[in-house]
């Protein structure tokens, strides 16, 4: 008979799941996620729903990543109708890309990654003993609610981006002010990239490809997915070399290619397109990159893309006349067509497809996120990380495995725990 150790419920992270282990003879057996969050059947409310609806409803996804589920959809629309939008708005979307990047990766970081590396139970905690980082970090999630406020209209749920542009452009006081606040804000960017770069991270190594958009700006290309190493391929083949498929006693689908796991997130963003980056944001990118078979690195990744979305900010503001404009006219044309939207979300790249009938009704919808990506990859180092940790107490060994999680930032759901961990030994 094995015996059975239930672990407190692992916090801080979004959405709800059990992690389920099985050790025999000293040797980690089995490892399984399941992923309890009931089925929301986006996918399936999407279907028969108007092309100018859908970008709202999917926004509605998830609250930290409402912003990019928005962009995500509205690619795809305008791709099945061959849709351009104006530069105008493709610089705007790629501010209002980076505000939601800021949005998440603020809240991940300060909120549910760096109490566990400096001794505090939760941000609450922090209030005493690290008040100055707390207010740092707020300051840094205004700033990035307020990007996409002026851009969008909302901090949450943007309203003003529609198909084929925006319903309206920001006014170009609000414009000046965001401009403002972003560069009183750079030198909190770069005390947090200094912060997350100085923390001692577990030595641990978990190799797999890791795939990002490439093609065109570092947060809004499109155009290929570029693995590492350098293979690429087009954005719209992603569904030939990435298979999803469902696992008995999981809502949530995993993804694989040629069978495998791999990796996507700020650290596949940032070591498959460093060339992008500022030449300030180089200079840490040398040291994930360095060591980027450790999921731990994506933490300190995100916090640099937190400082290269400002700098991008400040540059596209400051050189970008806002002019009157509305969204590119078009006509649904009498043909069944569909289209891809990839876009990177803070957790990694987000896949939307929808095909229309010749009413411009979605006749089919298919989501693929990040986290969905990131699963298997997240499985796999579990169950090898926790054969490293096995001598260590109950209580270590459940820290250790929190942490490993919180540096993939998954996206359960809008929610904000993962539920269980049974682990049983033998």
């Amino acid at each position: 008979m094995g015996t059975r150790l239930n672990l407190e419920h692992i916090t801080k992270i979004e959405g709800h799941a059990r992690l389920y282990v099985k050790v025999a003879g000293g040797k980690v057996e089995k490892v399984e996620l399941r992923v309890l969050e009931g089925a929301r059947f986006f996918e399936g409310i999407l279907k028969e729903r108007k092309f100018n609806d859908l970008s709202h409803i999917s926004s509605r996804i998830c609250g930290v990543c409402s912003v990019v589920h928005t962009l995500g959809s509205l690619k795809a629309i305008e791709d099945a109708f061959g849709i351009k939008v104006s530069e105008q708005t493709r610089k705007l979307r790629e501010v209002l890309n980076i505000g939601g990047i800021i949005q998440s990766h603020i809240l991940h970081l300060y909120f549910l990654t760096l109490p566990d590396y400096i001794g505090v139970g939760s941000a609450i905690g922090m209030a005493k003993k690290h008040k100055a980082i707390l207010e740092r970090a707020l300051r840094l999630k205004r700033l990035g609610n307020q990007i996409v406020f002026t851009i969008a209209g909302r901090d949450v749920h943007p309203i003003a981006c529609v198909v084929g542009g925006f319903s309206r452009p920001p006014a170009k006081d609000k414009i000046d002010a965001l401009l403002s606040e972003l560069k009183q804000c750079k030198k909190d960017a770069v005390e947090t990239v200094k912060l997350f770069m100085s923390l001692s991270y577990p030595d641990f190594s978990k190799d797999a490809p890791h795939f990002a958009l490439s093609g065109e700006e570092y947060f809004y290309s499109d155009t290929i997915v570029r693995c590492q190493g350098g293979a690429c391929f087009p954005t719209k083949d992603y569904k030939k070399h990435f298979k999803e498929y469902l696992r008995e006693g999981s809502a949530a689908e995993f993804a694989t290619r040629e069978g495998k796991s791999y990796f996507v997130g700020a650290m596949a963003r940032v070591c498959n397109n460093t060339e992008m980056l500022s030449e300030e944001s180089k200079k840490y990118a040398k040291k994930i990159c360095e060591n980027n078979t450790n999921p731990f690195m994506n933490i300190p990744a995100q916090a640099l893309e937190v400082l290269e979305g400002i700098n991008r900010s400040i540059v596209i503001l400051s050189n970008l006349e806002i002019k009157p404009e509305a969204p590119t006219e078009f006509t649904v044309k009498p043909c069944s067509c569909e289209g891809i939207g990839a876009v990177e979300a803070p957790r990694g790249t987000l896949f939307h497809h929808y095909s229309f009938d010749d009413k411009g009704y979605c006749t089919a919808a298919d989501i693929t996120t990040p986290t969905t990506q990131n699963l298997q990859h997240i499985e796999e180092a579990i169950g090898e990380y926790l054969q490293e940790i096995l001598g260590r107490s109950p209580d270590e060994i459940k820290l250790e495995i929190e942490k490993l999680i919180r540096a993939y930032d998954p996206c359960i759901s809008c929610s904000t725990h993962f539920l269980q961990m049974e682990v049983e030994m033998e």
